[in-house]
């Protein structure tokens, strides 16, 4: 099997109709699917479907399979970028890494294996070179019309930006993001994140509240919005120390605090140090 780049090469030594099939072949590669088949097309999107869904141990199965059985260089590219995807919602980021790195072997501008590339960068801490990454992607893609794509990479190195506690700049690229894609509700909690990370609770709060009111009414937001809380408290009071936190909050603080955690455990929020916070201050 030629790839389109030994086509070129050979274009001089074929006869011109040869030639002819050949550049309708060359025209095929830009498209996109070249030569992939039916069935491995099939094996991509399920597995795809399977990443989407929080499924990865069964898309790892999907895109080894793909890898194993389908030769063209498209199906090689995507099947290596959805393994890496499930390799880092598995937090296996070394296999990740090395996944994503093949893939770019085949294409170097590869935007999907270079995302996922960078997040395997910033699960290993690698924050450099995950920067590195996403500021590639975002040059890649200024010149086309997915801006629900270019708002991920956004909030993405805000996520980075915050790590490094650079937070002016987090907050600068989460509002990017939310400009461009005001409809993910996930950068609403980000923004939230970010906030309380630079102690700035009340504003935090607010952008969980936003997430919720807009639809976003889960365990992971309601816990961010009690830890957010206690983190208020504790700042404002000067203890860390339940038991002595729940003697200097006053009846309002209490009331708050105690009903959004009573509504996080209703979503299906574990964790237990704010169930030991509820304890000392709510009972």
């Amino acid at each position: 099997m030629y790839f389109c780049s030994e086509f070129l090469t050979m274009r001089n030594l074929l006869p011109t109709i040869v030639v002819s099939l050949a550049l309708s072949f060359l025209v095929q590669c830009k498209s996109g699917l070249v030569t992939m088949s039916n069935s491995c097309y099939n094996m991509i999107s399920t597995g795809q479907s399977q990443n989407k869904s929080g499924n990865y141990s069964g898309a790892l199965e999907t895109f080894n399979t793909v890898l194993q059985k389908c030769d063209a260089y498209d199906s090689k590219e995507k099947g290596f970028a959805g393994k890496a995807e499930a390799l880092n919602g598995l937090k296996q980021f070394n296999d990740a890494l090395a996944a994503a790195n093949e893939g770019l072997k085949i294409s170097n501008s590869s935007i999907d294996n270079l995302f996922q590339r960078a997040t395997a960068e910033i699960g290993l801490g690698m924050e450099s070179a995950a920067k590195s990454d996403l500021n590639t992607i975002i040059s890649l893609t200024q010149k086309n019309k997915n801006t629900a794509e270019r708002a991920t990479i956004y909030a993405k190195i805000a996520a980075l930006n915050a790590k490094e506690q650079a937070y002016d700049e987090a907050l600068g690229n989460i509002n990017q993001a939310m400009s461009l894609d005001n409809s993910n509700l996930d950068f609403s909690v980000l923004q939230g994140d970010i906030y309380v990370a630079s102690g700035k609770f009340k504003e935090g709060l607010e952008s969980y509240d936003n997430a919720i009111s807009r639809g976003r009414n889960d365990a992971e937001v309601w816990k961010a919005k009690a830890t957010a809380l206690i983190k208020m408290n504790q700042k404002k009071y000067g203890t860390d120390n339940a038991g002595s936190l729940a003697k200097k909050m006053n009846s309002a603080e209490k009331q708050s605090l105690c009903a959004t955690i009573r509504t996080a455990v209703e979503h299906g929020m574990k964790d237990m140090n704010i169930e030991l916070m509820q304890v000392a201050v709510c009972n």
